[in-house]
């Protein structure tokens, strides 16, 4: 098999068309479909905490069904995100697709919109399984693995089996690509009647097989954010260091550990939760520290290109990540863990890691792909309404993140104090109503940006 050498980091000139772009960007446009029904669908979803919820149910459409929906939906963004990265590096790096690998990604994109079209039909018909994250058919299942075997073909083809000088973003997708296959096949090992007629063993599997399936797309995304950097500063220096690589161990080492936060309630040895508090704190500290070093590196560029959509979307990320550490800080405190855990306040702390951490940085990589695609002078990235748009989105996140805390913490001290504990009861009665407004307003500034992406990319000129 021949491999091409690897390009420099940024060597595309803006807005140049590519011969073999347009299946990435069909690759992009399904990520921000998915990542567009996310938002729309948590709209509904907060409806079901309202008087309004009434009129969904006389649909027949209630939490049972949109929940499952809304997570498959944010799962499939995170994940087809970071594919649509890694693809734009394969691009980048080696070249134009051959005709082979345009088929193998028309394939890939074709499953995997089969599979979320009759994952949100099914759902919506009530079938469902009850499983946390995998709430659909195995059917599906089958759909969303295979083309996942497409993508590490594609991957693996180019790259090949040597890690021998890859920076560091090359070698988090390398292991990234297999570890989701094994941990998506572990998942499902509630259908072996051996696990599924021992709930404390399905319990421990579920969870373990969820934590390290998490830890396969912030791979994806950590991974993403690194290229983009690179790609920005026209230098592949930072994903060489030893910061970045003491990142890359203590964030796979965290994805075999981080389950360890959802399972105080069952009879494990309490090592496993020092662990898994001590490697998370660790791999949060350094993905902090890696977000100042890339901004000084952002600062410090030089070139007269101005990127303020992706930048800002890095900038936020880093923001996110402080706030994370110190919430999972709080929350990974074992009588806190015990007070907070089955309330908003763990909700809480998933969607901010969800949209403020892995979102955010895939903004910036969708933004650069969208760069490449159409210029980096583009409306759709230097349109002042987009940029306010951004800021927009961290005060509307900041703000609902906010509230479902307060709901949180509030629920858990009162079943902590019991009969002694504050009378909570006008707060609960504001949470729906904010949570509306505060959920309303994120859902639409980004929306915003997405639909402009998505204009722009459907407008792109680059050749099939």
């Amino acid at each position: 098999m021949s491999m091409s050498s690897p390009r420099p980091a940024d060597t595309w000139n803006s807005g140049a068309s590519l011969e073999g772009f347009r299946p990435l960007v069909g690759l992009a446009l399904l990520a921000l479909g998915a990542c567009s029904l996310t938002f729309l669908i948590g709209l509904p979803v907060a409806l079901t905490y309202t008087d309004q919820f009434t009129v969904l149910r006389e649909w027949g459409i209630t939490l049972q069904h949109l929940r499952p929906i809304h997570e498959s939906c944010a799962f499939a963004w995170v994940f087809i995100g970071g594919v649509a990265t890694v693809h734009l590096w394969l691009v980048q790096a080696h070249g134009p697709p051959d005709a082979a690998m345009r088929k193998r990604t028309l394939a890939m994109v074709t499953l995997w919109t089969a599979a979320g079209v009759g994952i949100v039909i099914s759902l919506l018909s009530g079938h469902f399984t009850g499983r946390e994250y995998l709430g659909y058919s195995p059917v599906f299942s089958v759909l969303i693995a295979s083309g996942w075997l497409l993508f590490a073909w594609n991957f693996y083809s180019r790259v090949g089996w040597s890690l021998k000088g890859r920076p560091v973003y090359v070698i988090m997708w390398w292991v990234a690509i297999p570890l989701f296959l094994i941990t998506y096949a572990e998942a499902h090992a509630y259908l072996l009647e051996y696990v599924s007629l021992r709930p404390l063993r399905d319990l421990a599997i579920q969870w373990k097989s969820a934590g390290a399936h998490v830890g396969s797309f912030n791979l994806l995304a950590y991974g993403s954010l690194m290229f983009v950097a690179s790609a920005l500063q026209g230098s592949e220096g930072y994903a060489h260091s030893r910061t970045a690589f003491a990142f890359f161990t203590v964030g796979l080492l965290n994805t075999f550990c981080n389950y360890g936060h959802h399972t105080y309630h069952l009879p494990q040895s309490a090592w496993i939760h020092w662990v898994s508090f001590i490697v998370s704190m660790l791999e949060l500290a350094i993905l902090a520290k890696v977000f100042l070093d890339v901004g000084k590196l952002l600062k410090g560029r030089t070139g007269a290109t101005s990127h303020p959509v992706i930048e800002g979307f890095m900038r936020s990320a880093t923001w996110w990540t402080f706030l994370m550490l110190t919430l999972s800080i709080v929350i990974a405190v074992p009588p806190l863990n015990v007070m907070l855990h089955g309330t908003h306040a763990i909700s809480a702390h998933v969607m901010g890691s969800m949209v403020g951490i892995d979102s955010m940085i895939l903004w910036a990589a969708m933004a650069y792909l969208v760069s490449r695609a159409v210029g980096a002078d583009h409306p759709s990235l230097q349109k002042p309404s987009i940029c306010v748009a951004v800021r927009l989105i961290n005060v509307f996140l900041f703000s609902f993140i906010l509230v479902y805390l307060l709901r949180g913490a509030s629920a858990g001290w009162s079943r902590y104090a019991g009969a002694a504990a504050t009378d909570y009861s006008e707060w609960v009665a504001m949470f729906p109503t904010l949570m509306m407004v505060f959920g309303a307003g994120l859902m639409v500034s980004v929306l915003w940006v997405l639909l402009h992406w998505i204009c722009a990319l459907l407008a792109s000129k680059n050749p099939a």
